[in-house]
């Protein structure tokens, strides 16, 4: 008998016992077993003891072995997907699996849905709720839950199943039992409104018998049948990450990582120490020396301008350190893969383009990959910027157009800002009041935005325009002053300076 199989037994008698502790049928709980980073050959032992429900948490690695074991005739197992969606990943995941249960947010059901093939029968998703209500946490809020089934109602390729969630990683039992409790309330809720729900996942491992005791059908077991994750790196958030620049997007990006890594394990170099005092007083190490924050590294963010970048560049590829297994992040605009690639002789770089309003976790930051970043790396990279706001992923020709409508278009927005105070002072309104009125105007503007996605912008602006009236008047002066013009010459003026930086680096 394999180890595996020993494994399994076991985990089923554990069920077996905890179904009649709280007196259920054990045939009632499904055995999820999770198999991310596991080798097919591990699956098909699982297998080969009669499991059919297996869970992966990255697409492409996914997508790779569901397709193998399907060509070696293994075509009756059950795929779940559980890790956190990416949007750019929604395709493998529409194709690939017979239910997601990580879904969080309305445009990856909007996807799902899209991309999910017509001859393969609804593609069923559980929600995922974020039950602690961690920042660095996957899932959505309790309060757009209601939104979120709203949406899965729409869509006619996604069959709404049930929910979703992950305990607090914490060894206070209570607290976990706690949200066990919370959503085996919300479970039963819309379970009585929407008959298909029948699905309540909230077990695993250590909490197994809290979960079935409040009402879980399945559990998620992983490294209790397998043994220990296969990565081929430090586990995410062991790393040791440093920053080379403490800026104000290196500040930016510390604060969003220090939700989730120790201060400890972060090293941010600068000429000047006096203004890295900040970091040395939340616990990280400082220092002069960009080689001594490189050799403490294995992810290293490049925080310094593209006029500098080159130096710096040079200094890490003279150092003698070894750059095989460290991932560089970059920040410089206009300073492209292949320049930084000719210098340090790797391609596991990463450039990403965050705009001022992650300082607040309201930002866009536009990403790309090398060629050697790996799966593991970029669902990393999604977590350690995940605070910092939304993250969109493109190629690196796409990267100048997200940057200049992301990062300049703050700029745009500000100055527009500027025009309606000013204008409302020249007609009697007090600085003050005239700031106030316009933050609150721009600020509705945008939520209603938000909060309209089934609207067009054209039709939220024609919801207030009555023809004749004195909305129709500004805004018929706005295209007799050619208004759509002078919008394109403003992104086409930004995008051309940024086509001037990559031909000066």
């Amino acid at each position: 008998m394999s180890n595996i199989t020993e494994n399994l037994n076991t985990i089923h008698e554990k069920i077996d016992s905890c179904a009649t502790a709280a007196k259920k049928e054990s045939s009632t709980i499904q055995l999820l077993c999770v198999s991310k980073t596991k080798p097919i050959e591990k699956i098909i032992e699982a297998y080969n003891s009669g499991e059919r429900h297996f869970g992966e948490s990255y697409a492409l690695e996914a997508d790779e072995k569901i397709q193998k074991l399907k060509e070696l005739g293994y075509k009756d197992i059950a795929w779940h997907f559980i890790g956190p969606i990416q949007k750019n990943k929604t395709k493998y995941i529409a194709k690939d699996f017979d239910m997601v249960e990580s879904l969080d947010r309305p445009i990856i059901a909007q996807r799902l849905n899209e991309q999910r093939p017509d001859d393969l029968p609804p593609l069923e998703v559980l929600i995922q709720v974020n039950l602690s209500e961690e920042e660095q946490k996957f899932g959505c809020s309790v309060n757009e839950i209601d939104n979120l089934v709203e949406t899965v109602k729409n869509c006619s390729k996604l069959r709404l199943k049930g929910f979703m969630g992950v305990g607090k990683d914490t060894p206070d039992l209570k607290v976990i039992e706690e949200e066990f409790i919370k959503l085996q309330g919300i479970f039963l809720k819309y379970q009585k409104t929407i008959p298909e729900i029948s699905v309540l996942s909230i077990g695993m491992t250590h909490d197994l018998d809290l979960a079935i005791k409040h009402g879980s059908t399945e559990v998620r077991i992983g490294t209790a049948i397998f043994g220990a994750r296969e990565y081929n790196t430090a586990p995410f958030n062991q790393e040791k990450v440093a920053f080379i620049g403490g800026g104000n997007m290196s500040s930016c990006i510390y604060e969003s990582l220090t939700k989730i890594y120790s201060p400890e394990q972060i090293m941010v170099s600068g000429p000047h120490l006096e203004k890295l005092q900040k970091f040395k007083e939340r616990g990280s190490g400082i220092t002069t020396d960009n080689l001594e924050a490189l050799k403490f590294a294995e992810i290293i963010f490049l925080g310094v301008k593209p006029q500098i970048l080159t130096s710096v560049l040079e200094e890490i590829a003279h150092s003698q350190e070894s750059l095989n297994h460290k991932l560089f992040i970059s920040m410089a605009a206009g300073f492209k893969l292949s320049s930084i690639e000719k210098i340090l002789n790797t391609k596991k770089i990463i450039r990403i383009m965050p705009n001022t309003p992650a300082k607040i976790g309201l930002g866009v930051v536009a990403v790309t990959y090398d060629d050697e970043v790996t799966e593991k790396e970029k669902q990393n990279l999604n977590v350690m910027l995940k605070n910092m706001g939304l993250i969109v992923e493109g190629s690196e020709s796409q990267l100048n157009v997200i940057g200049v409508i992301a990062g300049c278009g703050p700029a745009f927005v500000y100055r527009f800002m500027e025009a309606l105070v000013s204008e409302s002072k020249k007609l009697g309104i007090s600085n003050d009041l005239a700031r106030k009125l316009v933050e609150n105007t721009v600020l509705g503007a945008v939520s209603l935005v938000i909060n309209s996605q089934d609207a067009s912008l054209q039709s939220l602006r024609e919801a207030v325009t009555s023809k004749g009236g004195t909305t129709f008047a500004g805004l018929t002066q706005m295209t007799e002053g050619h208004f759509e013009e002078t919008m394109h010459n403003t992104v086409t003026a930004s995008i051309e300076r940024t086509n001037e930086f990559e031909k000066m680096f």
